[in-house]
């Protein structure tokens, strides 16, 4: 027994529609289905360190840094809200070393010390002697540690790292468990993108 040419023909336009809709439906399942099991969806993210929200300003820090404004450099910044132990010394030197690590970016960034307590005899020589081009400015603590009741807890102990933009906003911190070469990277990163320092 033979098959109709209308039968073939018919069941050759239910292929056709199926066709038709598999190209329609399938994207849109599989796209459901990557969403659902989170699988092959693309990190938005390219910030390694914590981005500061809320926003902070060094004004909220009572923070002098001169100078802001369009055409002033970044500052990686390092406060210590006590005495500039051998943390806080740590931190600085890590500054310095991601300060020259921008490269030719270099002269378009300062590494900074804001501290609570004027150094003693010692470690202001050893900082002049160590970090001739480290910018020192006083920290007053309690401005500090009260612009930070909205941030992690962590960040309002001992000395940390900022990124500070060209208008004095505070846009990243490094964390504790984070190598500074996240940090360097996106400040890299903010360089590139950068139009105002």
């Amino acid at each position: 027994m033979t098959e109709h040419p209308t039968e073939r023909s018919r069941s050759r336009g239910q292929l056709k529609l199926l066709a038709i809709v598999a190209v329609v439906v399938g994207p849109i399942l599989i796209a459901w289905l990557m969403v659902k099991l989170q699988i092959g969806i693309p990190q938005t993210q390219t910030n390694h360190a914590s981005l500061v929200e809320p926003v902070l300003t060094v004004q909220d820090w009572q923070v002098t840094l001169e100078p802001l404004g369009y055409g002033a450099p970044w500052r990686l910044l390092v406060t210590a809200p006590g005495q500039c132990d051998d943390d806080c010394l740590a931190l600085v030197q890590e500054a310095r070393q991601i300060h020259i690590a921008t490269g030719r970016e270099a002269d378009r960034v300062e590494h900074v010390l804001a501290l609570a307590q004027a150094a003693p005899a010692e470690l202001a020589s050893r900082l002049q002697r160590e970090y001739p081009q480290l910018q020192q400015l006083p920290l007053q603590p309690a401005p500090y540690l009260q612009s930070l009741d909205a941030h992690p807890a962590d960040w309002q102990q001992g000395p940390q790292l900022w990124v500070i933009d060209p208008l004095g906003r505070v846009v990243l911190h490094r964390d504790p468990g984070s190598p500074g070469k996240h940090l360097l990277d996106d400040l890299r990163h903010l360089l590139k993108l950068s139009k105002i320092g």
